[in-house]
């Protein structure tokens, strides 16, 4: 059976349960509630389908991939859009990240057979997704004119790559690979 798996970077318990509570003012007052479906992170592989038979072998590969990366700091810095449907916590590129994120997609194409992952190639842009998909226009205008102007600015030691896999409802984390 296919199943959807996504990978992505994870900021640790206190700042991850600070951008979910983000995430839930923006369902309350937005009515947008679709980026709570997972925990807040940075993608750095969008979803993918895998069989899974194949699910060993993504994680073997994964193990050796995350060997040769160290921990590296991620900037979070204010909040910026995709007009006209997503509001996020800006992450600053770093050389680690878009490293990071280019010699994984580059590792996914290499292996369409294992990742089923043959998205057009475009620009990598991090962040952390507050709202999107179930965003109206309307909303997304009244939720941009309140968090244009504030701030937020922190930052964690990414650690750890994880892999997330959709259980029909929600994503999960399925494993993690230090770095």
């Amino acid at each position: 059976m296919n199943q959807l798996y996504f990978i992505a970077l994870i900021p640790p318990g206190p700042l991850k349960d600070e951008i979910q509570e983000l995430k839930l003012e923006v369902k309350e007052k937005f009515d947008s509630s679709h980026s709570l479906n997972a925990p807040p992170h940075i993608t750095l592989l969008s979803p993918f389908r895998l069989e899974d038979q194949n699910e060993d072998k993504l994680d073997s590969l994964l193990e050796v991939f995350t060997q040769s990366f160290k921990p590296f700091e991620i900037r979070l810095n204010n909040f910026s859009t995709f007009p006209p449907r997503v509001i996020f916590i800006d992450v600053e590129e770093s050389a680690a990240l878009m490293d990071m994120q280019e010699q994984l997609e580059e590792l996914a194409r290499s292996n369409t057979g294992l990742f089923n992952y043959n998205y057009d190639e475009r620009p990598y842009h991090p962040h952390l997704t507050l709202a999107f998909k179930d965003l109206t226009k309307k909303n997304f205008y009244k939720a941009w004119k309140e968090f244009e102007n504030r701030t937020f600015e922190n930052s964690f030691t990414a650690d750890a790559l994880y892999l997330l896999k959709h259980d029909g409802q929600r994503w999960k984390v399925a494993t993690s690979y230090s770095l």
